[in-house]
């Protein structure tokens, strides 16, 4: 039977230790890791940019743009900028009818419309030509 020195004991020991605790190591960073990205929540944003443009394909700004739900309710308005844009956020995805008028005057003399289908994380966008 061999005779075991307690040097080499010890040599022993202190290798187990060090795989051991590199073992260990390791779990801990796959459990941190793994925890984070599990609990992560989802980016559902959802976003669009109307750009509102004349037959010329001159873009409009001031036209007051309207987002709405199939059955009529509206879900947001505004009007837009110099470069005849304007962006919306939802917070999930839809479909929303776009209705474009000028919202200066009675007889709203600008008329355009559209649809655009929004997309969980993504920014849609989509141009209403006005007559």
């Amino acid at each position: 039977m061999p005779v075991v020195k307690v040097h080499d004991f010890s040599v022993y020991m202190k290798k187990i230790i060090t795989i051991s605790c590199f073992c260990l190591t390791f779990i801990a960073l796959f459990l941190v890791v793994g925890t984070q990205t599990a609990c992560q929540k989802q980016n559902t944003n959802c976003g669009c940019v109307i750009t509102v443009k004349d037959v010329n394909s001159n873009p409009v700004s001031g036209a007051y743009v309207k987002l709405y739900a199939p059955h009529g309710q509206v879900e947001n308005s505004g009007t837009t900028n110099a470069a005849g844009d304007i962006d919306f956020n939802f917070g999930l995805p839809a479909i929303f009818n776009v209705a474009v008028t000028d919202g200066l005057s009675l007889n709203d003399t600008l008329k355009g419309t559209g649809i655009i289908q929004l997309q969980v994380g993504q920014t849609e966008s989509t141009t209403i030509t006005v007559r």
